[in-house]
């Protein structure tokens, strides 16, 4: 095991980072990556997990907060190992069981951020055709040509764009979260309680997929100790993962509880479909906005994937233009779109990514890797005891939830 020898002469290298954020700043990150999605998952989740589902939410945060606190004790204790590393989740992985725990890492980061680039289209693909269908006032606009042209736009962003380290691109995310779930909310008051309306009809299914979304929507932690690295005093991490969480529970929990108490079983996967249509203005509003914080979170998720394939194929270039690095991105988001095209539900993309690669990433590597790195003090026994809770509730949990997804994607899409 790697134990911390950290002196007190050495505590001040500790304390300053190589970054330039801070707190606030890296919650922007935490917030912006997958809050657009479950901003209109989450209704529909709720709805299919009645009240029981908030307190599920909740356990979700709890023990989403512990490994993130674990997560960046692990990286604390392995940082100074790799002053200019690049994949830091990655290293810790490395450092903890060598080359195996370096790919299990890399899988789950890669499949993680592949699958939200994908929730990501779909949701701006549905913008875009509800926004089509309601200003040209027909029914006939194709879903799946909207996936095309969403997804290039997307490899335009992702080539041309800004850059997923920028600052300026997770508070606009952030910020455009946060308005158009005000928005769905004035919307949902709006339209009024269903008129034939009646509660879900609660299953252990539907109950299983509510948790796979709600682990989507409060996962992330695959890009956290890059976060971390990225701060002016990686020990301030805590506070910018408890406000973050702070912040979802915030947009979430009003949100998916109007959608429940409003709509019951008539609650839509995507929340912008149950808002009415005589509200057009605020439609196109909703929609503009959605859509655009779609494209900004793909950028966000998208670019360190494209980075790792221009590196393993050496496309990596200085060069905004290079035709290597054009390619490895237009194609990159060709198998993205492909995938949209099989499977063009975002809702199950969250509960079978949410059950997979996002629950090992968050409640099962962290923990995994703190007992293998954990500095041996008064409370060693206590913390590898709740290690051990965690990862025996992440993988009974995961199981669960990636069977219900699996089969509700059998029953046809």
């Amino acid at each position: 095991a790697v134990v911390s020898t950290q002196s007190t002469g050495d505590r001040g290298k500790y304390e300053v980072g190589t970054g330039s954020f801070g707190m606030f700043g890296t919650a922007l990150f935490i917030v912006g990556e997958m809050t657009g999605s479950g901003i209109l998952g989450v209704p529909q989740a709720l709805a299919h997990s009645g009240y029981t589902g908030i307190l599920l939410m909740l356990i979700c945060v709890a023990v989403a907060s512990y490994t993130g606190l674990t997560l960046s004790r692990n990286w604390m204790h392995v940082r100074d190992q790799y002053p200019e590393c690049s994949k830091p989740y990655q290293s810790i992985g490395y450092t903890a069981y060598g080359k195996a725990g370096e790919v299990a890492v890399q899988i789950c980061a890669t499949v993680t951020l592949c699958g939200g680039c994908c929730a990501y289209i779909l949701i701006a693909a549905q913008c875009l055709a509800k926004f089509l269908c309601t200003e040209l006032e027909t029914d006939s606009i194709n879903y799946r040509e909207c996936v095309l042209i969403m997804g290039a736009v997307f490899s335009i962003v992702l080539i041309f764009g800004a850059r997923s380290e920028s600052l300026l691109v997770a508070f606009f995310a952030t910020t455009l979260s946060a308005f158009f779930s005000f928005l769905i909310i004035y919307g949902i008051i709006r339209t009024g309680k269903a008129k034939d309306y009646h509660p879900f009809q609660i299953t252990a299914k539907s109950w299983f997929l509510s948790f796979g979304k709600f682990l989507f929507a409060f996962g992330g932690h695959s890009a956290f100790p890059n976060f971390q690295k990225e701060m002016k005093k990686p020990r301030n991490f805590p506070g910018s993962v408890l406000l973050a969480f702070l912040v979802k529970l915030v947009l979430y929990i009003p949100l998916g509880v109007l959608g429940m108490l409003y709509f019951g079983d008539k609650t839509q996967p995507n929340i912008l479909s149950d808002i009415s249509q005589d509200l057009q203005v605020l439609n196109v509003c909703i929609l503009l906005l959605v859509a655009i914080q779609a494209i900004m979170s793909a950028t966000i998720l998208g670019s360190p994937v494209a980075v790792m394939i221009e590196g393993v194929v050496g496309a990596k270039s200085s060069k905004v233009m290079s035709s290597k690095r054009i390619a490895v991105r237009v194609l990159f988001v060709a198998g993205v779109v492909v995938i949209c095209e099989a499977i063009p539900r975002f809702d199950l993309i969250m509960a079978l990514i949410g059950g997979t690669t996002i629950n090992t990433a968050v409640f099962i590597l962290p923990s995994l890797f703190h007992i293998k790195l954990a500095k041996r003090d008064q409370w060693h026994t206590f913390k590898i005891v709740l290690d051990m809770l965690t990862m025996a509730f992440g993988g009974i949990a995961g199981c669960v939830c990636t069977y219900a997804a699996l089969a509700n994607l059998s029953k046809g899409l």
